[in-house]
């Protein structure tokens, strides 16, 4: 069965870029505003006693800080929701406009519990990076670049005749017309 080799899966990605960017920059505007109203209140309310050009002033630092985390938050949860589409579907949705989905090695259809261990496994820098701002052990960001390094070369494996990346390998998966798998 012919695999989709590493041009193809460039195409996707490069859809995947602009399906995410518009659907993290919604989310990002929504939590930018919602962060904006949020700090002006909390500014107003921190200097309450203030006269009103020191309280305004403040206000504004809050609504502009809560602006900034907002959208910043709302980037890093929205990128990070849309990759999960392709953990718990087996494509992307640039896959999917191409008509494409994981499969297991041997060209059969895969399983939510195949989705999940590639989506780790491909995903494992932002894994790390998660489980180092969760627990506080930042010796885990570190492992997570090194491993997302790794993991950025690993996908030109894809190139060779085996069209898998690395993450692929490990997964015990490859990529194929969704029409083709068993």
């Amino acid at each position: 069965m012919k695999r989709i080799g590493f041009l193809p899966r460039l195409g996707a990605v490069v859809i995947d870029w602009i399906f995410a960017g518009v659907f993290a920059g919604g989310i990002a505007a929504i939590l930018g505003v919602l962060g904006l109203g949020a700090g002006g209140a909390i500014g107003l309310a921190v200097d309450e006693q203030a006269e009103l050009e020191s309280a305004l002033e403040v206000a504004g630092l809050g609504a502009g800080l809560g602006a900034i985390v907002g959208l910043i938050s709302g980037l890093v949860i929205g990128y990070f929701l849309y990759s999960l589409i392709e953990a718990f579907t087996g494509a992307s949705p640039g896959k999917m406009v191409l008509g494409f989905k994981v499969g297991n090695e041997d060209g059969s259809a895969g399983e939510l519990g195949l989705y999940l261990k590639r989506w780790v496994i491909k995903n494992a820098s932002s894994v790390f990076s998660m489980l180092a701002l969760l627990t506080g052990l930042v010796f885990l960001e570190p492992i997570g670049t090194l491993i997302g390094i790794v993991m950025f070369f690993g996908c030109f494996l894809a190139l060779t005749e085996e069209c898998q990346a690395l993450h692929d390998k490990i997964a015990k998966t490859a990529i194929y017309n969704k029409q083709d798998l068993v």
